[in-house]
């Protein structure tokens, strides 16, 4: 038996998925629904919704045994339908932080740094066994608004990187009391860019490679680290 995905990529703009999942909760409380009702409601061609149904249910908000939302993805359409954002947020975020494969994004940032979204979509699709010529490649991008709108990531065109909240222990910020008594912030302590990082390495799903870099690690000894690994490890591929 083949090993079910942990993650599946939308069929459609993140966009899209938001009218789907609003229609979900507009039949919730029918007994039945059918992925024709949600079409209905959504507005959309019935193929949409199914070409989303994986996605929506490999991230927990709908149902593995039916056409309707989990309670998470209630509180999230909740949100939605109510136009409050922070308890949309709130589940959105729930949703990316127990999908094993997000969480695994989530760590690769939170251990690199801010990445290029080229090298951030070559990750996605190492985690999903995707190709160039892969016919889900576009549907990356949604995924990537998601994350965005999930309140974790932030995506723009020069980086994608964890938001400040998610980043772990922060800098303090030290204060000095100016000549008219009142006080003056000071620029945020400096670190070494990395120290003792255990950074994960996707080798394909559910696989995972780790190397722990030492204090005072700096990105001009990665050509070395790459040489020693080859010479450590090429006798036994």
């Amino acid at each position: 038996m083949a090993e079910e995905k942990n993650l599946y990529l939308p069929g459609s703009s993140w966009e899209t998925v938001k009218k789907i999942i609003r229609a979900f909760y507009a039949a919730q409380n029918e007994e039945s629904p059918r992925v024709e009702d949600i079409a209905k409601l959504a507005g959309v061609p019935r193929p949409v919704v199914s070409m989303n149904n994986n996605f929506l249910r490999s991230v927990g908000i709908v149902r593995q045994d039916g056409w309707k939302l989990t309670d998470l993805g209630i509180r999230y359409a909740m949100g939605l339908a109510r136009d409050n954002s922070s308890l949309a947020t709130e589940n959105l975020s729930a949703a990316v932080r127990l999908n094993p494969v997000l969480n695994q994004l989530l760590n690769l940032l939170r251990a690199r740094g801010t990445m290029k979204p080229d090298s951030f979509k070559a990750e996605i699709m190492i985690l999903l066994d995707l190709h160039e010529d892969s016919r889900q490649i576009p549907f990356i991008r949604p995924l990537l608004d998601m994350l965005n709108e999930s309140g974790i990531v932030q995506v723009s065109d020069e980086g994608v990187s964890l938001r400040e909240s998610d980043l772990g222990p922060k800098s303090r910020v030290s204060t000095v009391e100016n000549k008219m008594g009142s006080p003056k912030p000071l620029e945020k302590e400096r670190h070494d860019p990395v120290t003792g990082i255990r950074l994960p390495l996707p080798l394909g799903p559910g696989r995972l490679a780790y190397i722990e870099l030492p204090d005072g690690w700096d990105q001009k000894e990665l050509p070395k680290l790459l040489k020693i690994l080859e010479l450590a490890l090429g006798d036994s591929l």
